[in-house]
């Protein structure tokens, strides 16, 4: 049965299924991460490619960080220590910026020091600030309303559900990009689809659960989806790509 409802119309803060959906869902983050990076980690052993600048290192421990926490946070309401919950909690005072600033800079960072960094990699940055400043901003929110538990713990998911991107992508996107070809319906699904299908399912919980959705759902939703469909149109925009090599001092 559903817990107290909350002051939001009557949404019940909780439910008892609420702790399962929510390991389920920092499961399949977890999943997309590791899955999708080490695919990636294969194929660059293969070409040779194993070295990063330390940016990127300072990058991975940022972002490994943050889904250390989340899981941590997530182990520690369903054991019942809330208190520690909180004071852990403190730690995304740190890790929020540092993911607002290493996630760009990574990603500039590696087509400033290479000069022939293929236009489509420029481009793509219009997805690397999507998922970054979305991400980022949902996890803002969630902190801000932590008093909120309905709320806090929605946000909490979809911010970090936003920055996913990278390792589903690198599961498929190659795949799906070669099986459904160029445009901006088949950019927009081979990149997100994962992070797509995570929304959604988070919605569909919530229908099965309160019979309605969250407004901090709603919000969260249509700010990935806006965010998204916003990097898959600068993608293809020519203007985007002059900018960006200007940006990142190369020829035009």
């Amino acid at each position: 049965m559903a817990g107290r409802a909350s002051a939001r119309g009557g949404f019940a803060a909780s439910h008892r299924h609420d702790r399962a959906m929510i390991a389920a869902v920092v499961f399949a983050i977890w999943l997309a991460i590791v899955t999708g990076f080490s695919l990636d980690m294969v194929r660059r052993a293969q070409g040779g490619s194993l070295h990063f600048p330390l940016i990127v290192h300072l990058h991975v421990a940022a972002y490994v960080s943050w889904l250390l926490l989340l899981a941590a946070q997530v182990w520690l309401v369903r054991t019942r220590r809330v208190a520690v919950h909180r004071r852990l909690g403190m730690a995304a005072l740190l890790l929020i910026p540092l993911m607002l600033v290493l996630g760009p800079a990574t990603a500039i960072s590696a087509i400033v020091e290479n000069p022939y960094m293929p236009d489509r990699w420029i481009s793509w940055l219009s997805v690397n600030f999507a998922n970054t400043f979305g991400s980022v901003f949902l996890l803002a929110a969630g902190f801000l309303m932590r008093r909120d538990p309905a709320s806090h713990k929605r946000l909490m998911l979809m911010g970090t559900i936003a920055v996913t991107e990278p390792g589903f992508s690198r599961i498929w996107e190659p795949f799906l990009l070669g099986l459904w070809g160029e445009g901006y319906a088949a950019f927009y699904f081979s990149t997100f689809i994962g992070t797509f299908l995570l929304v959604l399912a988070v919605g569909v919980y919530d229908l099965a659960t309160r019979g309605r959705l969250h407004p901090a759902y709603v919000a969260a939703a249509l700010w990935i989806f806006a965010n998204e469909l916003l990097a898959t149109w600068l993608f293809y925009q020519p203007f985007w790509l002059r900018a960006m090599k200007l940006m990142m001092g190369h020829s035009a």
